[in-house]
């Protein structure tokens, strides 16, 4: 009977201790944590990916990594570090617009992100042309149909589809790291959206375009659409290390060698590397 009602003690206990947990984390503010119950905690956080520029370097994929490395990209696509998923839902659950800026709230810390912090802490600035879907004014000879047959490996077979599948090496693998790491989604990575193909064509014809201005609508668009997952974890852990977050007592994640983008790659691609004879 003793162990019975000590069972039933230990239960009682344990949603205090998660209350306790998430008023830290929301610094008691009831209305957020709220939210965070039946809204934010029940999403899922982007499955992380690496890519590193030696790796592009040692298989030849020179194109691929000139195209990264003049839309300055190089930075946040080799970002990597420990993640605490925990702390990334908080952040996401606060996140708010203010002005240009993106504003959350961490344990009490107010992170206002400003261009300033985009370029020490993810390596990107904020220049160049607003582009998304249905704003292609300043692309000049964009035009959906026409540059994705001039993307695949046979340009004469019927489009049925915008599929990943019939392109070319370099622009498959240029779809890939738009899908899995400039605007992360967690499903249909087979299929090229419409934003998919503008983000391509600027990489591609070397237009400079506004990725902050890009990855803040995807991030706030994170917080608003239900099937929708939280993106750039690393990038966001990085921010609160930046701040000074206590993450001392949270979960803290490494990131696994799975994450990168390598040979493995390429293979659940379809492209077979052909060893020199």
């Amino acid at each position: 009977m003793a162990s019975s009602s000590h069972r039933k003690k230990k239960l009682k206990e344990q949603p205090n201790s998660s209350q306790g947990i998430m008023e830290n984390w929301f610094a008691g503010d009831s209305e957020a944590m709220t939210r965070f119950i039946h809204e934010t905690r029940k999403k899922q956080v982007n499955v992380l990916k690496v890519l590193e520029f030696s790796w592009l370097r040692e298989e030849n994929l020179t194109e691929a990594k000139t195209l990264l490395k003049h839309k300055k990209l190089k930075s946040f696509l080799e970002m990597t570090g420990n993640v605490c998923p925990d702390l990334v839902k908080v952040f996401y659950s606060n996140l708010i617009q203010d002005g240009k800026n993106l504003v959350s709230h961490v344990k009490r810390v107010k992170l206002k992100i400003t261009w300033e912090i985009w370029s020490n802490v993810g390596g990107i600035k904020y220049s160049g042309m607003k582009v998304s879907k249905g704003n292609t004014a300043g692309i000049q000879g964009f035009n959906k149909m026409q540059f994705y047959r001039s993307c695949v490996r046979n340009p004469t077979k019927p489009v049925t589809r915008f599929h990943v599948g019939n392109l070319t090496l370099i622009l498959r693998l240029l779809a890939y790291i738009i899908a899995w790491q400039l605007t992360p989604r967690g499903s249909n990575h087979a299929t090229l959206h419409e934003k998919d193909l503008i983000m391509l064509y600027c990489i591609v014809n070397q237009l400079n375009v506004n990725w902050v201005s890009i990855m803040v609508e995807h991030m706030l668009k994170s917080t608003r659409l239900p099937d929708y997952r939280f993106p750039y974890a690393i990038f966001v852990s990085k921010l609160t290390d930046y701040f000074e977050v206590d993450n001392a007592n949270e979960r803290n994640d490494t990131i696994k060698a799975a994450s990168e983008i390598d040979n493995s790659t390429l293979l659940k691609m379809g492209f077979q590397k052909e060893e020199d004879s």
